[in-house]
């Protein structure tokens, strides 16, 4: 826990609290805190949180543009990275729902400068 912009709550920080630098392929995912409702859901049990790495996150944009022909957001497809995990697990009557939010053709530059054409 640690203060940013005025708000307390979870940060990513080091030793002395001064906060630490960022970087995910997503732009939208770039920031170094949770807002404060995140915060209150974790706090009581009402959600919880994964994390994807940009290697995860971009394997799950080819997944999903080579299987059902979405092209979907890079924030988005951290969500599926998780289910591509999440999944094997699960009973087969189990259901997994994943919102996909934004459109992934403005992140087409960033993709293929990651991992080029494929």
């Amino acid at each position: 826990v640690g203060v940013i912009h005025g708000t307390r709550t979870y940060v990513l920080q080091d030793e002395d609290g001064q906060i630490a630098e960022t970087h995910s392929v997503s732009a939208g995912l770039d920031y170094a805190a949770v807002g404060p409702e995140h915060a209150m859901l974790r706090d009581n049990e009402r959600a919880f949180y994964t994390s994807a790495t940009d290697e995860e996150a971009l394997s799950a944009f080819q997944m999903l543009c080579h299987t059902e022909g979405i092209i979907p957001a890079l924030e988005s497809s951290h969500a599926v990275a998780e289910v591509i995990k999440k999944a094997p697990t699960m009973r087969k009557d189990q259901v997994i729902l994943v919102n996909l939010s934004g459109r992934g053709d403005k992140d087409l530059n960033t993709v293929i400068k990651e991992i080029g054409n494929w």
